[in-house]
């Protein structure tokens, strides 16, 4: 008897490896709550031209949609959430395709009780390459003077290198515990469906770039929680898209996104 049921709204730009790879991963995690729980992937394919997306699911339904031009990552999201509302789904994941489920991953959900005040759910992103937890992304709420300096920064991409010093932890090894925090990592984002009653479907207006920052100020707007979960674990691989995108274009996009955000939330 199912449980409850469950959307993965992704999003690919020629990456069909990695899209393969992380439906192999999602039948693999399904195999051992197919009984209980309901999955639809729905995939919004931003590339041009696309190529049919031939893998046969075992235990989940599938759905590909091309988006005829490339409409970056929330752009795609908002698209498929037209077409399929996520209201009709307890929960509702949204991911690149560069990461892969780990095979406890729905049991593990299965087991977590959410909250009414929960919007976000953020797991525990295993980077591959630098072997840490991206999450949690941040756990206080970013000030205007650093966001200003952020920006500031990426108009200027020679002084790029002061980024890293200024703006990012050193990760350390040791677990992170459970509990409230501002933001998570936006490669693999679990909202609940009391998220979509209150904030509504996704509608950013950026191509690319601090999502995470949209979707924490969404929940704190509506007092929604964002809740660190680190029972729930995905694998990133990480940079097959963005990896791919040329350095001053990136930057271009980050001051987009910034300006966004400062002049829509702050």
């Amino acid at each position: 008897m199912t449980q409850y049921t469950l959307a993965i709204y992704c999003v690919n730009y020629h990456s069909y490896d990695s899209l393969n790879n992380y439906l192999i991963s999602v039948d693999k995690a399904m195999e051992k709550v197919k009984d209980t729980i309901s999955v639809t992937v729905l995939v919004a394919d931003n590339s041009v031209p696309s190529t049919p997306v031939d893998y046969q699911p075992r235990f989940f339904s599938l759905h590909t949609i091309p988006t005829n031009d490339n409409k970056g990552y929330f752009g795609a999201i908002g698209f498929l959430m037209k077409v399929f509302d996520p209201q009709k789904y307890d929960y509702s994941i949204i991911s690149n395709v560069d990461v892969l489920l780990t095979d406890n991953f729905f049991i593990e959900l299965s087991i977590f009780k959410c909250d009414n005040a929960v919007g976000w759910v953020a797991p525990s992103i295993i980077s591959e390459s630098h072997h840490f937890d991206w999450n949690p992304q941040a756990i206080q709420r970013y000030s205007l003077r650093k966001l200003k300096i952020l920006r500031f920064l990426f108009k200027h991409p020679k002084l790029l290198q002061l980024k890293k010093k200024l703006f990012y932890e050193i990760r350390d090894i040791k677990k992170n515990s459970m509990g409230d925090i501002y933001a998570g990592h936006g490669s693999f984002i679990i909202l609940s469906k009391e998220y979509f009653i209150k904030c509504g479907i996704i509608n950013y207006p950026v191509f690319l770039f601090e999502e995470e920052i949209y979707l924490a100020e969404e929940c704190r707007k509506h007092h929604l929680t964002v809740l660190y979960y680190p029972q729930l674990k995905v694998l990133d691989i990480g940079g097959v898209s963005t990896g791919k995108m040329p350095s001053l274009q990136c930057c271009s996009h980050y001051v987009k996104a910034l300006d966004y955000i400062i002049s829509n939330y702050y």
